[in-house]
């Protein structure tokens, strides 16, 4: 499978090993180790963790999913962050959206144009039933992102997340794939 989805202004294609270097440059931005403090790992680690991503691409399944793929301007084939999809063994094992942004680029709605792509494109694809996404309560420009991309917030859960020490609340929101009759 080669993964490659296009929109109005990026392409969300599966990561090279030729991404390590600026993907590990913008997981060291403060910004994005704000809200994921886990991803602050050193550079071999993370050439390992893109060898480990490009494996998931052929063996992701509907019961077990991994699909991160890199946020790439069109115009100039830059990376600029990270969308991806999978289970979440802290929810349940429900099937979570994730992504991040490098700050130089973050307030022009490409997340939100890659949360919608990446959604679309995991309902047709793998035929799940829903998307969970849990935001810290203070992040708010994450939780616009959830909200205008249609995710509904069911409430607030304590959670252990990758990286944390300690449990602490999250907004739970989940998007329902409209093609199925959910209650």
């Amino acid at each position: 499978m080669s993964i490659n989805i296009q929109t109005e202004r990026l392409i969300l294609r599966e990561f090279t090993k030729e991404d390590t270097v600026d993907l590990h440059e913008i997981c060291s931005e403060t910004y994005i180790l704000k809200w994921m403090p886990d991803w602050e790992v050193p550079f071999e680690i993370r050439e390992k963790w893109i060898e480990w991503v490009r494996s998931k691409y052929i063996t992701s399944t509907r019961e077990n999913i991994r699909m991160m793929l890199g946020i790439v301007l069109k115009e100039s084939g830059k990376l600029i962050g990270m969308v991806g999809v999978g289970n979440k063994e802290e929810v349940n094992n429900e099937i979570e959206i994730a992504y991040f942004i490098t700050e130089k680029m973050s307030g022009k709605g490409y997340v939100s144009e890659a949360v919608q792509a990446m959604s679309k494109w995991i309902f047709k694809t793998f035929d799940i039933d829903y998307l969970i996404a849990i935001v810290e309560l203070d992040n708010y420009s994450s939780q616009r992102v959830v909200e205008k991309c249609g995710f509904t917030k069911i409430g607030k859960r304590m959670i252990l997340n990758s990286g944390e020490s300690e449990e602490k609340p999250f907004y739970y929101y989940k998007l329902l794939n409209n093609r199925k009759q959910i209650m």
